[in-house]
């Protein structure tokens, strides 16, 4: 999650919405990524409850996968 977020410049679905209407919460960027990555690995272990099963790409990667991207990391 890079980038300033603006809700009035961006359609997002149903989850990034919950998130941003928590955003006014956080003073800073950092500790609203901070909030929105911890609720995004949540939601990643909910969901294997379901067996559903997603995954989210490490921070340290400098190549930015192209949005919707079914290509699997190699390291």
């Amino acid at each position: 999650m890079s980038g300033s977020y603006n809700n009035a410049q961006s359609s997002y679905g149903e989850l990034m919405e919950c998130l941003m209407r928590e955003r006014q919460r956080y003073s800073s960027e950092e500790e609203f990524k901070a909030f929105a990555v911890e609720s995004v690995r949540r939601f990643i272990t909910d969901l294997r409850g379901l067996s559903i099963e997603i995954s989210m790409r490490p921070n340290y990667l400098e190549t930015p996968l192209p949005h919707n991207s079914s290509q699997k990391l190699v390291n």
